[in-house]
């Protein structure tokens, strides 16, 4: 895998879910499995600088104009621990929509390159 474009939407009750319909469509889970919490939602939110829609180009190895970086630290049945080098966030879990993403797996690096959609 390069790169992949993963956008992001928030909604007006403030939750932010991916936006995966082919996750949907395929029957691998519901709207709630899409929601990013616990850190991803505050990540979400430094890096959309008040844009209710982000665009994050992920890619496991280095690639230019990728000034995010997550680094796992742990991970079980439910999910996987990042720690980030994002001053205010620096900790974020992302469940398992993440293998669904990267083929089976989460990834031990994952590089971001993040904007703002309207």
């Amino acid at each position: 895998m390069k790169t992949k474009t993963l956008e992001f939407y928030r909604e007006d009750n403030g939750r932010w879910y991916i936006d995966l319909p082919e996750f949907l469509e395929g029957g691998f889970g519901g709207k709630a499995d899409l929601e990013m919490v616990a850190g991803a939602d505050n990540m979400l939110e430094v890096v959309g600088n008040g844009s209710p829609r982000v665009a994050l180009e992920v890619g496991e190895q280095p690639f230019d104009n990728a000034d995010i970086l997550l680094l796992k630290y742990k991970n079980d049945e439910a999910g996987a621990n990042y720690k980030t080098n994002i001053s205010q966030v620096k900790d974020v879990w992302l469940c398992n929509v993440t293998k669904y993403v990267f083929g089976g797996y989460h990834p031990q690096n994952i590089f971001v390159n993040a904007s703002q959609r309207n």
